[in-house]
């Protein structure tokens, strides 16, 4: 066989040792792939192997007893007792008595009825107030009317007044300057009366007192001092205060107011002379008493003006009267 040389013998060595390693990588590769096959087929079996067993024992512990174990000596806690049977909150709940039951329905029953008046009540109060708005409303249209129907009659009472004081004037035309058709003349209460209070008087009663108080029993006979007409008889337009009143317009134009009459004996527009009755004593109006309130009022004064009325007295000393 021929010598190598050392270059060829280097070459050939190093050719060897690459087959060598190139064997045992080819053999590791081998072994590691059958390793994992290997371990797949492993992974897989325990798997199903699993699975069934949870199917097989999961009934077992839902229904088994959990046993515990306990260290001798030591007390076992009431919470960690073993059950010996399934126990449901349905069998632990106590069944309710007929008079829990009754007591539960009355109460359901209150709460209903209670809420039942709430809303009645609250229907009922709607329904007042619905009516309140509509007797609101026929109040005022009552007002409305009634205002209206007030200023007519004061109308109507005007043109009247105004109708019986064209027919005085005339009367007293007829009468004279004189005062008396007949020369008679008359105090208005003829007796039986006390004077309860004079013109220019102040009181409790009065802030200024108007005319002559005579104090006399209901029904007391009422004359008219001197002639003249009549031209207010019963209500007025001082009837607040008056009552039922009469009115007399003398030949020199004085006035005569006679107030708080019981009874009317006169009409408008009737020539009286003195001395002659016109009604009687009354309490109507505002008093405190029966009495006559009795005023004089100049010529061109409307009686009822209380304030232009002048003191009675010197007029009727004029007559020869004195009270």
């Amino acid at each position: 066989m021929p010598r190598l040389s050392p270059q060829h013998a280097l070459a050939r060595r190093a050719l060897t040792e690459d087959l060598q390693q190139h064997k045992r990588g080819w053999l590791q590769h081998g072994i590691a792939a059958l390793a994992v096959s290997v371990l797949g087929v492993g992974v897989a079996a325990s798997m199903i192997l699993t699975g069934a067993a949870q199917q097989q024992s999961t009934p077992q512990v839902a229904t088994a007893a959990v046993q515990t174990s306990v260290q001798a000596g030591v007390t076992q806690p009431t919470q960690f007792d073993s059950r010996q049977e399934q126990v449901t909150r349905s069998a632990r709940r106590q069944a309710l008595s007929p008079e829990k039951v009754s007591g539960l329905a009355a109460e359901r029953a209150a709460g209903l009825g209670q809420a039942e008046a709430a809303l009645s009540k609250s229907s009922a109060a709607k329904a007042v107030q619905a009516r309140e708005k509509k007797l609101k409303a026929k109040s005022k249209a009552s007002l409305k009317v009634a205002a209206r129907l007030k200023a007519q009659r004061a109308l109507a009472q005007r043109g009247a007044v105004a109708a019986a004081t064209s027919g005085a004037a005339a009367a007293a035309a007829q009468i004279g300057t004189q005062g008396t058709a007949t020369g008679k003349a008359a105090l208005p209460v003829a007796g039986g009366y006390t004077i309860a209070a004079r013109f220019g008087q102040v009181g409790s009663w009065s802030r200024y007192h108007t005319g002559f108080d005579f104090a006399a029993p209901v029904g007391s006979p009422l004359e008219a001092t001197t002639a003249g007409v009549v031209t207010n008889a019963g209500p007025g337009p001082a009837s607040g205060w008056a009552g039922n009143y009469v009115t007399i317009k003398h030949g020199d134009g004085t006035s005569t107011l006679y107030a708080h009459m019981s009874t009317v004996s006169v009409s408008v527009g009737q020539s009286v002379s003195g001395g002659q009755q016109v009604g009687a004593v009354g309490m109507t109006g505002r008093t405190f008493g029966p009495h006559l309130h009795f005023e004089v009022y100049p010529a061109g004064v409307e009686p009822g003006d209380v304030y232009r009325a002048v003191n009675p007295e010197p007029w009727l000393a004029g007559l020869g009267l004195h009270p």
